[in-house]
């Protein structure tokens, strides 16, 4: 394996809640579930929680928050929102 030894992935159990299971809402999809963890990170930036914490709250890497805790300080929670794609439109 390539991670050190002792090394043990840290899975958080996902557990819908009732009112999301009988909903008939699709699913979000993986831009949107991106948006909102970093939307969330934004929300735990505000609170002052460290890095590590946020990353371990929102399921990702400490480098991501730090570049996500960048992105926010100079432009707030509106910077960390999807972006339209860019180029030529599809047909």
């Amino acid at each position: 394996m390539w991670w050190a030894r002792g090394w043990e992935p840290v899975r958080v159990p996902y557990q819908p809640s009732s009112s999301t299971a009988d909903s008939s809402l699709p699913p979000l999809s993986r831009p949107q579930l991106a948006e909102a963890r970093r939307v969330r990170a934004a929300e735990l930036f505000e609170d002052g929680v460290s890095n590590a914490e946020i990353a371990r709250a929102v399921g990702a890497c400490s480098e991501s928050v730090r570049r996500w805790r960048r992105v926010w300080e100079t432009g707030g929670a509106s910077a960390l929102r999807r972006r339209a794609a860019t180029g030529r439109p599809a047909k």
